[in-house]
């Protein structure tokens, strides 16, 4: 009878051998996988803006005026959130449930704007418009009380004690345009970007422009040739710090207790970077001329529009962005394309975090404060987005149009 043999096992250096081997290829794999789902959750996204395009274009047909939206999902300067807004648009036309469609890039989903109406950032600090809340004789729905402060109107004193402000839907983490939510500055051709003197409506107000963006605005080829340049939306960028960014542990729980009472839902947790929700509007110094932009006017900013696709992280100043990527952006005819960040700062041939104007205080990203127009920035843009007047400024005598 044969002698039967033990069977062999793997000496040490074939173990080792096939070990490599298997690193080998996964080193190999794993960029591309990698490049796959960044290409993923790009499409995405653009496929989220898309779908809110649609509820824009849709909201419009039903405004007497025709406004692609009513305003920005700002709750102290334009009004109840649950409202009034662009998101509150989408949500209670029932469009969209705009939480739920939130940008699959960023890692961060909730927006300053959440924590100010949990009462988290300072709410006696903020710009508080007395003039679209207090003259409206407003009252707290939790118990009727008057509304007579900023106070008055965040967490459970102005929603009560059941929190459906998340749950429901009205929050983002995309941000929109001054074009979009404001229009126009309405001042005057030497003093393009100030903002109104009225102390009762402060910055970033509905008294800073000519109102939201509309299909009257669109047909109107003074100025604007086409509607697919006028930016809508985009992925948001993370805060200056303004609001309690980074996140401490008080906040943080101040936030998520109104997200959630129950305590079941933990969004956010100390450390997290809050999202910016609102871009600036004309504020950008132009120094290239090249028509139609010129040095005697000012352009638009889209610095909370963040290029986040298939980007690089960067550090900014209060914690991690992206650039040199590309910004999927809603346009005002429905499309979604994407911008380039491939430009930017002192005309350097790589993406500063911003598309078309930045910051140059601080680069690569700084506090928005003194943003310029240059060749390079003109570049990212100039095939692809508007970011000029888009009808010409209304004067005295000048007809219905008043």
């Amino acid at each position: 009878m044969p002698c039967m043999h033990a069977r062999r096992g793997f000496t040490l250096v074939e173990l080792l051998v096939t070990i490599s081997i298997v690193g080998i290829l996964l080193s190999l794999l794993l960029p591309s996988l990698a490049a796959v789902q960044a290409t993923a959750k790009a499409g995405a996204q653009s496929a989220i803006l898309q779908s809110f395009g649609k509820g824009f274009l849709d909201f419009a047909t039903l405004d007497p005026t025709g406004r692609l939206c009513s305003g920005d999902d700002d709750h102290f300067r334009h009004g109840d959130a649950t409202k009034v807004g662009w998101v509150a648009d989408l949500v209670n036309a029932k469009f969209a449930n705009v939480g739920k469609a939130a940008d699959p890039i960023n890692r961060f989903k909730v927006m300053t704007k959440i924590g100010m109406l949990a009462g988290s950032a300072n709410p006696a600090g903020l710009p508080f418009n007395t003039f679209r809340w207090l003259s409206n004789t407003c009252y707290r729905p939790s118990d009727g009380g008057l509304v007579t402060a900023v106070t008055d109107v965040v967490g459970t004193t102005y929603f009560g004690t059941t929190q459906t402000v998340w749950d429901d839907g009205y929050h983002s983490n995309f941000a929109a345009s001054w074009h979009f939510y404001l229009g126009d500055n309405n001042i005057t051709a030497d003093d393009r970007f100030s903002t109104n003197a009225n102390s009762l409506d402060p910055s970033n107000c509905p008294l800073d422009g000519d109102g939201p963006l509309s299909t009257t605005i669109l047909a109107d080829t003074t100025l604007l040739t086409s509607a697919d340049k006028v930016a809508l939306l985009g992925a948001s960028r993370v805060t200056d710090g303004s609001s309690a960014a980074p996140l401490i542990a008080a906040v943080a729980t101040t936030i998520n207790d109104f997200i959630d009472p129950t305590g079941r839902k933990r969004i956010v947790k100390a450390g997290d970077m809050l999202l910016a929700g609102s871009c600036d509007g004309p504020l950008a110094e132009i120094t290239v001329n090249a028509p139609p932009y010129s040095t005697t006017a000012k352009a638009h900013v889209l610095n909370d529009i963040s290029p986040n696709c298939k980007a690089k992280k960067v550090r900014h100043v209060y914690g991690t962005a992206f650039a040199g990527g590309h910004g999927n952006i809603l346009f005002a005819d429905g499309s979604c394309r994407r911008v380039n960040d491939n430009n930017g700062y002192g005309g350097a041939n790589k993406g500063d975090g911003y598309i078309g104007p930045y910051d140059r205080t601080g680069p690569p990203l700084g506090s928005p404060s003194e943003f310029i127009m240059d060749q390079g920035a003109y570049d990212e843009v100039r095939d692809d987005v508007y970011l000029l007047r888009l009808r010409a400024i209304l004067t005295a005598g000048g007809g219905s149009a008043e």
